[in-house]
């Protein structure tokens, strides 16, 4: 409850970070810089009060199960 939905892009990001990717291998996977796979990162990062990567990635599957849910 009181979470934002998360974008399409962001629930692919999570997926990359779940499998353990760094950010510039993201950003090649989706054609990007590293800059704006950092800028999504921090968005997501405040949209689910997580504190860093690793976080993210333990908590990956609660996140993106969540926002299946309410898009």
């Amino acid at each position: 409850p009181g979470r934002a939905s998360l974008a399409p892009r962001e629930r692919q990001l999570i997926r990359f970070v779940r499998r353990g990717l760094r950010n510039r291998e993201i950003a090649k996977e989706l054609g990007v810089t590293e800059g704006t796979v950092k800028v999504y990162l921090h968005s997501i990062f405040e949209k689910l009060g997580v504190k860093n990567r690793t976080e993210l990635a333990i908590r990956a599957d609660e996140f993106l199960a969540e926002s299946y849910l309410r898009n």
